[in-house]
């Protein structure tokens, strides 16, 4: 036999699924994430030792602005993984408030359920009779 969901089951059905997807979500934003800035981190290294190649032969006044454009794209990596960093505690950030706002709303709904379930078992149980 199987049982008819309330609207309240729904809901409560709904906001477990929903706290599920944001735990999944959670681990695939910042594998992803990290993965992108990480890979393009990687490009700007490899890139400034390529160039650290390059002036390590070329001229005095080439090597001169080799050398500033290699500190500037070193600036850059060191600032893509801050900026990297500091986005991914925004987005650990929100992802918590999110999970536990969908948990506490799939508890409040499961609450309700059992409050629910109560009173329809005390509306059906049988009275008892006075001797």
């Amino acid at each position: 036999m199987t049982k008819e969901m309330t609207h309240l089951d729904v809901a409560r059905r709904d906001a477990q699924e929903l706290h599920k997807k944001i735990s999944a979500n959670i681990a695939k934003a910042e594998a992803a994430t990290w993965a992108d800035v990480k890979a393009v981190q990687d490009e700007a290294v490899a890139l400034a030792a390529k160039m650290k190649n390059i002036a390590d032969g070329e001229a005095d006044a080439m090597k001169t602005d080799i050398k500033a454009a290699i500190a500037k794209l070193d600036a850059a990596g060191k600032l893509v993984q801050d900026k990297a960093i500091e986005g991914k505690d925004a987005i650990k950030r929100t992802n918590a408030s999110l999970l536990a706002s969908a948990r506490n709303a799939a508890q409040s709904l499961s609450h309700a359920v059992a409050d629910m379930r109560t009173k329809a078992a005390k509306a059906i149980e049988p009275k008892k009779v006075s001797a």
